[in-house]
């Protein structure tokens, strides 16, 4: 990604995630918080929203979806939701049957070009670890999006027919973070 471009998500992932979130409605509480964030949810959303107000809009969503878990939990928990909502719409459905076909490794293996389709600003490296664990580095730095990016691996292994899979950061630094993901060879 060059210098000058700022790292941008694009409105169908934010619209996605609070759809996903809060399949009866956004609470107006948390409207409230996400308008001050610089997103109205009642007026049509923008093309783009800085990386930044992503992560106030994940960090928001998961205080009123999972107010009983510890932040990080629930930073994760907002990534398998918006997966797990995915999967149950039609395009979800069949790409996930796709997905399942592919298995775990391809599936991983195609990361960057699912989050590029999300924001404009994720880079993948993927490391052979064993035939059933790859490590995925992201060059994630907010450690709110960190949470969200091991749920969303976490529930897409899950809903992609990975058996037993688990994933979780081996290690963070100042350009980004590890993702171990791992899962059993099927019987």
């Amino acid at each position: 990604m060059p210098e000058t471009s700022q790292p941008l998500i694009f409105s169908h992932s934010l619209q996605s995630l609070m759809t996903r979130a809060f399949p009866s409605g956004v609470p107006s509480e948390l409207k409230e918080k996400l308008r001050a964030a610089g997103v109205d949810l009642d007026r049509q959303l923008l093309p783009a929203y800085p990386k930044e107000t992503w992560s106030r809009c994940v960090e928001y969503g998961a205080r009123y979806a999972f107010p009983r878990e510890p932040p990080e939990l629930a930073w994760r928990k907002m990534g398998e939701r918006m997966v797990d909502g995915y999967q149950e719409t039609m395009i979800g459905r069949a790409m996930f049957s796709t997905l399942r076909l592919l298995g775990p490794r391809r599936m991983l293996q195609r990361s960057q070009k699912n989050f590029r389709s999300g924001n404009n600003y994720t880079e993948v490296r993927l490391t052979d670890v064993s035939p059933t664990a790859l490590d995925v580095w992201f060059n994630e730095t907010d450690e709110v999006l960190r949470q969200f990016t091991l749920g969303l691996i976490l529930a897409g292994m899950r809903s992609g027919g990975a058996e037993g899979p688990e994933a979780s950061i081996t290690h963070r630094d100042a350009l980004g973070m590890t993702i171990r993901a791992s899962w059993k060879e099927k019987a």
